[in-house]
């Protein structure tokens, strides 16, 4: 998408007791935003990635919530339970991000792109 600066971000994903790693382009911004949901339950999220190449979601590589968001390529493996705090410890708390909530817009053109909020 031209309209947002890209970047790449590596995505571990929770399957079956273990973290399967995905490199994908994103928009990436550190920012700080509240959400509410229907219960009035809230969270402020710390950053905001949308991805536009969804073609495949779901069929070649996935996301959902607590997966973990490194907003850079990375080609670590993670070892047990504490993906969250091995990626931390290498590469920073601002950099290192718990997927709160995804969001699926589908215009039918090119615009058609998931929101990630995390934290």
């Amino acid at each position: 998408m031209n309209n947002f600066p890209m970047q790449k971000i590596t995505i571990y994903h929770k399957e079956n007791n273990r973290y399967i790693r995905y490199i994908k382009d994103a928009s990436y911004r550190n920012t700080s935003i509240l959400n509410r949901t229907n219960t009035g339950t809230s969270n402020i999220d710390n950053a905001l990635i949308r991805i536009f190449d969804i073609k495949e979601l779901g069929e070649t590589w996935n996301v959902t919530k607590e997966d973990i968001i490194v907003n850079k390529e990375v080609t670590d493996e993670v070892e047990g339970t504490t993906p969250l705090t091995q990626l931390t410890k290498k590469y920073g708390k601002e950099n290192v991000h718990k997927v709160t909530s995804i969001d699926k817009f589908i215009f039918g053109k090119q615009l058609d792109h998931i929101k990630i909020g995390a934290v």
